[in-house]
């Protein structure tokens, strides 16, 4: 995965360095040094909403500095990000900051290379690049599975089941889901849980490695690679376990039981 920060230069000009993320880092592996640079809990509250998006080669965005901080989580495609003197690439499961407030004296210019697809996260000035940046590795897993896989994970009340979540992408371009947290967690080699259920809502999102999750239900046990995500509603009943293959990073959203994509919203949206 790479992870790319668009910061200002001492002349306004927009350029990219490395990003720094905020992971937590739980398991055998973890060393003391990665304990240290554990996040502040209450930054992973600085964060204010996603939206999805989906679009076809060609430009996205041309940014003169507009005030927003957003993080880029790029799902599929290919998403070329081009400052002055600089140009960078990324895939899914790569992570690109924008953090240019206030005018720019170049502008940023971001096109899709190949259809693309990616969430968009508006964070607060609270919320800081800081951390560690994670190694950029050659990762064959990548696409093992055709990325992107979108899943949801839901509970009838006595098991889970795992579904296919179409409705993420394309998503109306102009709604935007309030989000409660954002987290982001690096997993030790063949770590596992047992069956256990979730507290909340969220939207987890492979950045590199592999994640499974088992159900006892319908969907079975499935692996989610970089680019993958899956929709987690998994509150009742007998639960879900999961396990990582090889060293594991994601990014977590946590949202409000009523969101854009839950079946409930959905059904009523088309009743109305």
């Amino acid at each position: 995965m790479k992870t790319l920060r668009v910061a200002r230069d001492g002349q306004d000009n927009p350029r990219l360095e490395s990003l720094h993320l905020p992971f937590i880092t739980p398991g055998p592996t973890a060393t003391a040094h990665d304990h240290e640079l554990a996040p502040d809990p209450s930054s992973v509250y600085a964060v204010r909403q996603v939206r999805s998006a989906a679009a076809p080669a060609g430009p996205l965005q041309e940014l003169t500095g507009t005030g927003e901080r957003r993080l880029v989580l790029v799902i599929s495609g290919t998403i070329q990000v081009v400052v002055p003197d600089m140009r960078a690439s990324l895939g899914a499961g790569d992570v690109l900051f924008l953090d240019v407030p206030g005018p720019l004296a170049a502008p940023v210019l971001i096109r899709a290379a190949s259809p693309c697809s990616y969430l968009q996260v508006e964070v607060e000035p609270a919320w800081l690049p800081i951390g560690t940046v994670p190694p950029a590795l050659d990762e064959g897993r990548r696409t093992a599975y055709g990325s992107p896989r979108l899943l949801r994970m839901f509970s009838d009340g006595e098991v889970a089941h795992l579904s296919p979540f179409d409705d993420l992408f394309p998503a109306p371009g102009d709604k935007a889901q309030e989000v409660d947290a954002l987290s982001f967690v690096c997993l030790s080699p063949s770590m596992k849980s047992d069956w256990h259920t979730e507290p909340g809502t969220s939207l987890l999102i492979v950045l590199t490695g592999g994640f499974e999750i088992e159900v006892g239900g319908s969907g079975g046990r499935r692996t989610l690679r970089a680019g993958d995500v899956c929709l987690v509603e998994d509150f009742e009943g007998q639960g879900h376990k999961s396990s990582s293959d090889g060293e594991t990073r994601f990014a977590v959203l946590a949202l409000p039981k009523d969101h854009l994509w839950s079946r409930d919203g959905q059904a009523e949206e088309a009743a109305a």
